[in-house]
């Protein structure tokens, strides 16, 4: 599954990054359209769909989906050992700067209902980009080294060290 993102050098494509970033961004997208337009209602609040239009769903899902991309692209677009962390942490300091719109719109005098589907909003958002891009992530290939004596020579080495 890795071989979309990185080439069997190991060298990671950037058109596959961009490519699987749309797709992200599409897809999450098209649940927080769903979402925006289902959870008032279930929550209580059939008023406050209006508040949920596209443009405010698209700024909630394409760019966090997009900023965790090109965390991932640049993590791993050299090899090292610490990647996995160089992305992850980018990945929370998104999620906390999208989160920060809805509780200062909850602080601002805005409705829990508001609150409650900004932040499902944003949970989606990276919820959909971060498993499926570390799905992505480079797979160490264990090789084995040669052995060029025999495991009896092996033994005699070590015990001569």
């Amino acid at each position: 599954m890795n071989r979309i993102m990185f080439s069997r050098g190991g060298e990671i494509r950037p058109a596959a990054v961009v490519v699987v970033g749309l797709l992200l961004s599409a897809i999450a997208f098209a649940v927080n359209t769903l979402i925006a337009g289902a959870a008032p209602p279930a929550l209580g609040a059939p008023g406050e769909v209006a508040q949920f239009g596209i443009v405010k769903v698209l700024l909630a899902s394409v760019p966090a989906v997009l900023g965790n991309t090109l965390g991932f692209y640049m993590s791993y677009r050299r090899y090292d050992p610490r990647a996995l962390v160089k992305f992850l942490a980018p990945a929370a300091g998104f999620y906390a700067a999208f989160m920060s719109i809805p509780v200062w719109g909850l602080i601002s005098g805005g409705t829990f209902t508001t609150f409650v589907v900004g932040a499902i909003i944003n949970a989606v958002a990276v919820a959909v980009a971060v498993p499926a891009l570390l799905a992505l992530r480079p797979t160490p290939e264990i090789v084995p080294e040669p052995v060029t004596y025999g495991a009896g020579e092996a033994l005699a080495q070590t015990a001569i060290k």
